[in-house]
């Protein structure tokens, strides 16, 4: 089996590591595998469509209304 040595690890990320590690009851090189797996066996999302291009330019003003409505 191959291995990966991960350097520079920010101390929280480690802390919460250990913590998820010793939740599931494994040690913190298991629990990093089992997270990579997880994460990477996600279905992956397709490509984005193609920007939209406004055949008209919108005024800031505009912009603010249509946020202001779209949060409602």
């Amino acid at each position: 089996m191959a291995s990966l040595l991960i350097k520079n690890i920010p101390e929280d990320l480690r802390k919460k590591l250990k913590e998820e590690a010793e939740l599931h009851h494994r040690s913190m090189n298991k629990e990093a595998v089992a997270l990579l797996e997880q994460v990477l066996s996600r279905p992956r999302i397709g490509p984005l469509p193609p920007p939209f291009k406004a055949k008209v330019r919108f005024s800031s003003d505009w912009v603010t209304k249509a946020t202001k409505w779209g949060r409602h």
